[in-house]
């Protein structure tokens, strides 16, 4: 090593500058190769980490917009279906509504009564009888009005839309109106109507409408 340093210094100038620069270029070297490579890997690995990442919520947003792009492409039928739902519910709260409509249903009576060419006499609502999910409102009603009126009276009372059932016809009564026999029809017309769930009551053997 002495014997190195010494031809070094005795040599011409710009071998010692040449001697120089190379060794400053090997501590640079060895430097990086020993010194700079472990932070060289680690920024490897943090960018391995990100694009990890970043592929993993890439695969998420496709797999959102996948299952968006469904309910946009099935949205006419969700509403044909809603549709569809809403209409069954009209036409089941027109046979069996949620409140009594009493009044109307009265109206419906009185207008098929004119059309079939007899007089309702009397017409008496009762209170409602709770059956569970549903009540019934028993109707007791006496007609006046030939065999034939009265059949086309109760045939129209029974293709209402609401439900009223019909029972216990019974006649009476008979006289000749200007050549026309009339007479007393006596039965019992009931309708039913939904009931809020909190007013239900169970009913032990009752019938269905």
């Amino acid at each position: 090593m002495e014997k190195l340093i010494e031809r070094i210094a005795k040599a011409p100038t710009g071998a010692k500058v040449a001697v120089v620069a190379a060794v400053a270029f090997a501590v640079t070297a060895l430097n990086f190769f020993v010194i700079g490579v472990p932070t060289f890997s680690a920024s490897i690995s943090d960018m391995e980490a990100r694009i990890q990442k970043a592929e993993a919520q890439q695969k998420k947003l496709d797999q959102d917009y996948i299952e968006k792009q469904a309910i946009a492409n099935n949205l006419n039928q969700f509403r044909r279906e809603k549709e569809l739902l809403e209409r069954r519910l009209q036409d089941a709260l027109a046979e069996l509504p949620n409140d009594k409509k009493l009044d109307e249903l009265l109206q419906l009576f009185q207008d098929r009564a004119t059309k079939a060419g007899l007089d309702i006499l009397t017409i008496e609502p009762q209170p409602q009888v709770s059956e569970g999910f549903y009540a019934r409102i028993p109707i007791p009603m006496t007609v006046q009005g030939n065999y034939h009126e009265v059949a086309t009276f109760l045939d129209a009372v029974g293709r209402l839309r609401r439900i009223v059932n019909v029972n216990g016809l019974s006649f009476d009564s008979p006289k000749d109106q200007n050549g026309k026999v009339v007479l007393a029809a006596k039965f019992l017309a009931t309708t039913f109507m939904f009931l809020d769930p909190k007013d239900a009551k169970p009913a032990a053997g009752a019938a269905k409408p």
